[in-house]
């Protein structure tokens, strides 16, 4: 009887104690359990991604929304900046539709081109932007590999050396901006 209600006992302080930390909120440098695994919070999209030895939340992407029904494809289609509208009816149609987010940030090839230094270091893998300047110094293979892909489309150069690495690739998934727009 003694062993039964120390071991009720026990697991009522385990769970008590135990739970609260393993539901831990979703935020940037967070400890998580996956590399890989993803988690929406707070209209932010979070990757567990390995830093040194540590498992931990990246620093996140803005969830875009869908568009609503009320949006016409002109709109969703309108630069970012109101000086390059093509005419004031679509600068109209865009105000009508606009809500208090801010407006999606669009990665070019010409953006990226302009990031081609070790203090600001975009570049493209597969069709999406990665911000890698916080990874120069940190590349187990030198700084030099990375540095060699700021301001360039580097698939090429990842995908011959890091093809089917699951760290490598979950690792870049922390320093996504966005999908590069065509």
């Amino acid at each position: 009887m003694k062993k039964s209600l120390l071991a009720v006992s026990m697991a009522l302080v385990l769970t008590v104690v135990i739970a609260p930390g393993s539901s831990a909120s979703v935020k940037a440098g967070a400890s998580c359990k996956k590399v890989g695994q993803t988690s929406t919070a707070s209209g932010m999209k979070f990757t567990c991604v390995k830093k040194g030895s540590k498992l931990v939340w990246n620093k996140g992407v803005v969830v875009k929304k869908a568009p609503s029904a009320a949006t016409t494809p002109a709109a969703s289609a309108a630069p970012a900046t109101p000086a390059m509208s093509a005419t004031p009816a679509a600068s109209k149609s865009a105000e009508e539709g606009k809500s208090d987010a801010p407006a999606p940030v669009v990665y070019t090839m010409e953006r990226v081109r302009a990031n081609n230094s070790a203090d600001y270091c975009f570049t493209v893998i597969s069709g999406k932007v990665y911000d890698l300047t916080k990874w120069i110094k940190s590349h187990p293979g030198g700084s030099g590999a990375i540095l060699s892909l700021c301001g360039t489309d580097g698939t090429a150069a990842f995908n011959s050396q890091h093809r089917g690495e699951g760290t490598p690739t979950a690792r870049l998934a922390g320093y996504l901006l966005g999908p590069l727009a065509k």
